[in-house]
C-alpha cells in the first residue's frame, strides 16, 4: 500500500466510489477538484496495485493554529480491517505535527458504533457534551441542518 497526496484528477474516482464505500448516498462539494487543490497537502489517497482503496480529506485549521481537522475518511469495504484507515490517519497525524499542530479533531455520527470504536482505538477521546444519545455524548445540530455528531479530539505526542 502507498499513501500519496490527493490530486484534483482523483475527484472522479472519489465521487464514483463514495456511495458504495459509505453505504448510502453521499454527496459533498468537498469532492470537487477545487477543494482538493486548496487542501492537497492534507488530502490523502491510499492505493494498492494502482487502485484507490481509501482516502482521507482534512485540513489545517485557519482559525486555531495548533489544530487540524479530519473531515472525512472512506475505505473500500473489501480493504477494511487491513490497516488502511490506520495508515491514512497516521500519515495525516505526521503531516499535522510537521506543521506544528498538536490537536486533531474529527466527528462521526452516533449510529456508527464501529467508527466510534475505531477512533477510540486510535487514541481519540470523545468530547463531553450536554446531551447523550444511547449513552454517547453528542453535539446536537452539529451541521446546522439537524445532524448530530460525536466529536473527537486527539492530542499528538511530541
Amino acid at each position: 500500500m502507498i499513501i500519496r497526496h490527493m490530486e484534483p484528477e482523483d475527484c472522479g474516482a472519489i465521487i464514483s466510489a463514495a456511495p458504495d464505500w459509505w453505504g448510502s448516498t453521499y454527496a459533498s462539494d468537498m469532492f470537487s477538484s477545487w477543494y482538493i487543490h486548496h487542501f492537497r497537502e492534507t488530502c490523502l489517497v491510499a492505493e494498492q496495485g494502482g487502485d484507490m482503496i481509501g482516502f482521507l480529506m482534512g485540513f489545517l485549521s485557519q482559525t486555531v493554529p495548533d489544530e487540524a481537522y479530519i473531515r472525512i475518511v472512506m475505505v473500500d469495504p473489501v480493504a477494511r480491517g487491513q490497516g488502511v484507515g490506520r495508515a491514512l490517519y497516521g500519515n495525516f497525524f505526521d503531516r499535522a505535527a510537521a506543521s506544528g499542530r498538536t490537536t486533531i479533531r474529527c466527528v462521526t455520527v452516533p449510529r456508527k458504533k464501529d467508527s466510534i470504536a475505531f477512533h477510540t482505538k486510535l487514541g481519540f477521546s470523545i468530547e463531553p457534551q450536554e446531551q447523550e444519545l444511547e449513552g454517547v455524548p453528542v453535539c446536537l445540530n452539529y451541521d446546522g441542518r439537524g445532524g448530530n455528531r460525536v466529536m473527537f479530539k486527539k492530542l499528538l505526542v511530541r
